[in-house]
């Protein structure tokens, strides 16, 4: 029910992907993230950042919009769970670590936007504060590798799209996909503590 009503656009009602496809992907991530956390508190919120980011990898692919409309309340939910978390493990460090890697990827990715206009969208900007919640919670390497793989993966997208059709426009491909694989590779790639 939460898929299909993430995944229909309010002004289009052709749907931007099955529900079943976005569902099968966000359980593979769901078991991703409990085989690589165990039953740690931080589980929550990293199933919470599954099940947004297969809507919003899709709705981004199809429309090239990142709708804000499901990334801030995300955010808040995101921040509460990871709060939780550092409660239950009586460590607030790594929320603290984590608000800070949401505000270093907001000023980061808000240099981009301003200083490059049409480079970014607003909502790869306000995407990127949504990832440094994430990745802030494992460490400051998590933090960089994350975005750096994200952007790297982003890079060769845009290199393969200019092979096979032969344009010298990039822009035909959506961020947010790729920083949100950046930040899962990342997330699954890091041993748990």
């Amino acid at each position: 029910m939460f898929v299909e009503r993430v995944v229909t656009l309010p002004t289009v009602t052709e749907r931007v992907a099955p529900p079943a496809v976005l569902e099968v992907v966000t359980a593979l991530l769901f078991a991703a993230l409990a085989w690589r956390t165990g039953a740690k508190p931080e589980l929550f919120a990293y199933s919470w950042f599954a099940a947004i980011s297969a809507p919003l990898a899709a709705v981004d692919w199809r429309t090239r919009r990142l709708p804000t409309r499901l990334i801030w309340p995300s955010g808040i939910v995101l921040f509460a769970l990871f709060g939780m978390a550092a409660a239950v493990n009586r460590d607030a460090y790594p929320v603290i670590r984590s608000f800070a890697g949401m505000v270093v990827l907001l000023a980061f990715y808000g240099a981009i936007y301003f200083l490059r206009p049409g480079e970014l969208g607003g909502g790869d900007l306000r995407l990127g504060g949504l990832l440094g919640l994430v990745l802030g919670w494992i460490g400051w390497i998590a933090v960089l590798t994350g975005t750096l793989l994200g952007w790297l993966a982003a890079a060769i997208a845009v290199i393969a799209l200019r092979a096979v059709r032969h344009t010298e426009d990039g822009r035909d491909v959506p961020l947010g996909p790729f920083l949100m694989i950046g930040t899962f590779v990342t997330v699954l790639a890091t041993p748990p503590v």
